[in-house]
């Protein structure tokens, strides 16, 4: 488990982190490394703590600070139900803080968000709003008791300077040098970033967050049963060249996986920026379509969460661009916390199963090789079941 904390000048300066697990009398101490929060008076503090029990509650205090924490790891095995919260685009406002409170009664393992977090678009004249947004968890995401809920993040266009990498999305949407800077792409001649240009790009999710750290894309292993594939739809790195040619081996890697879950921010099968129909408008839609669904399908992953377009969707299975049995269903996008947005509907877009104007958090189940999405809105209205449980009226 990574555990940050933030001070401020005033506060005494502590490195130590105690924990231990709960029931036992002894606590154990650990050393936080220190780096400073971005364009901000605040310090961050950061442990890693190693070789914990599976499936136990771990009581911690932080600093000088009195209040005791908890957190909860997760089991080696799927032999109960797993459940998290999934989502995207969560933004810093009254409607970040009630979506995190209409997930809480689902008491999850963890929550994954996929891209444009505190939408501060790299810029230093927006800490602000991070510092809001770390408000925010802090103040929705801790149930009464003191169980921290562990957080598992991607980046999106709002998480970085001028959107994406390299080109400035207000001129590829304008069609400024499209051509080119699609010819240079799919000729594999951009220029592959450095961590340097990276930490350039997003100078503040690289060093708020542990993981995905560099190069902003990771996997996140539990057990035998899970793996978060967190990917970088362009925003800090290409979606095509090195970082598909790593998917395509940790995908590979986890063949015996039942539960192989890629979370990214830009849509192979948008709800909103897409026309009737269903071609495309982005771009990197078109990336990812081409580059990361292939791989997808070959290696048997079931169902993606997707972002960005502040819709509900879901599409139908899906497999070669059609509609297929065993087709992979893709989920999102991107309403976590932002002003929603209207999509384009079942009718208008072949791929769509079902989308609506509304907030959202999908509430994952997964037991042995079961999987179940439950979709609730921020007044904790359920907006949608995946697969749906049958209901029997006498």
């Amino acid at each position: 488990m990574t555990i940050d904390w933030h001070t401020l000048p005033k506060d005494k300066a502590d490195h130590k982190l105690n924990f231990r697990k709960q029931g036992e009398q002894i606590w154990l101490e650990v050393y936080a490394a220190e780096h400073a929060f971005p364009y901000s008076e605040r310090t961050i503090h950061r442990v890693e703590i190693n070789n914990l029990e599976p499936d136990s509650n771990y009581e911690f205090k932080v600093g000088e600070f009195t209040r005791v924490y908890s957190f909860r790891t997760m089991p080696t095995k799927n032999d109960r139900p797993i459940r998290f919260a999934a989502g995207g685009d969560t933004s810093h406002g009254e409607m970040f803080k009630k979506m995190n409170r209409a997930v809480m009664p689902y008491d999850p393992d963890f929550i994954v968000w996929g891209g444009d977090l505190a939408y501060a678009n790299g810029d230093k004249e927006n800490v602000g709003l991070w510092h809001q947004w770390f408000d925010g968890i802090k103040r929705d995401l801790i149930t009464a008791e003191g169980r921290v809920v562990p957080i598992v993040l991607g980046i999106g266009n709002h998480d970085v300077i001028n959107h994406h990498y390299p080109a400035s999305e207000t001129n590829i949407n304008k069609g400024i040098g499209m051509p080119a800077f699609i010819s240079k792409v799919k000729r594999g001649e951009m220029e592959e970033p450095t961590d340097e240009m990276r930490l350039a790009k997003a100078p503040f999710f690289y060093p708020l967050f542990a993981f995905p750290g560099q190069p902003g894309y990771g996997v996140l292993d539990f057990g035998d049963y899970l793996s978060l594939l967190i990917l970088d739809s362009s925003h800090s790195n290409l979606i095509s060249g090195t970082q598909t040619d790593w998917l395509k081996k940790q995908l590979a890697n986890r063949t015996d996986i039942p539960h192989v879950i890629p979370v990214y921010h830009k849509p192979a099968y948008p709800s909103g920026r897409v026309e009737p129909g269903g071609k495309r408008i982005q771009f990197w839609s078109e990336e990812v379509l081409d580059n990361w669904i292939p791989l997808f399908e070959q290696y048997g992953v079931r169902v993606t969460f997707e972002n960005d377009d502040h819709t509900y969707k879901r599409s139908l299975p899906l497999r070669n661009n059609a509609v297929h049995p065993n087709g992979i269903v893709y989920l999102g996008d991107g309403s976590w916390g932002v002003e929603k947005k209207k999509p384009k509907t079942p009718e208008e877009v072949w791929y769509l199963s079902k989308s609506a104007e509304e907030n959202s958090a999908i509430i994952t189940t997964l037991h042995g090789p079961h999987q179940h999405f439950l979709m609730i809105n921020e007044n904790g209205k359920i907006i949608d079941e995946y697969p749906e449980t049958l209901k029997i009226v006498p």
